[in-house]
């Protein structure tokens, strides 16, 4: 069987055009090495963050196992019915105040106002709200 023809294009270059042409490619080359070099430290290092957030899950979790375990050698205290109403009403209003806070967020976030100070003073929100909650 014989090769269909192909138009072949032959461009003829100076030594320096091909000289230039040759050092752009490695330089090309090594660019792509430098990214690929960036973009796998990124790996190990999200690989160890990732490890880490494991690790700390589990030590989170060991923890409360133990505070559930003193609390159930702890004595319950009898706590007078004041307390207990001034308490139920610092409650009260700490909901009433983080509903507000996420109302406001919500309208910032609408106006596309939010940029990441706001977005990290939310999520710091949420989490001491969250601990507030559980503990």
């Amino acid at each position: 069987m014989s090769m269909p023809s192909e138009n072949v294009i032959h461009i003829k270059l100076d030594y320096m055009e091909a000289l230039k042409a040759k050092r752009n490619i490695l330089s090309s080359e090594l660019g792509s090495l430098k990214v690929e070099k960036r973009i796998e430290r990124y790996r190990m290092a999200r690989m160890e963050e990732l490890m880490l957030k494991f690790k700390a899950y589990g030590k989170i979790k060991e923890l409360k196992s133990n505070i559930r375990k003193l609390q159930g050698f702890l004595p319950n205290p009898k706590i007078p019915k004041i307390i207990k109403k001034e308490e139920a009403l610092r409650e009260k209003f700490e909901r009433r105040r983080g509903a507000e806070e996420e109302a406001e967020v919500e309208k910032k976030e609408a106006y596309g106002e939010k940029d990441i100070e706001s977005q990290l003073g939310e999520i710091q929100r949420r989490l001491a709200r969250l601990q507030r909650e559980n503990i």
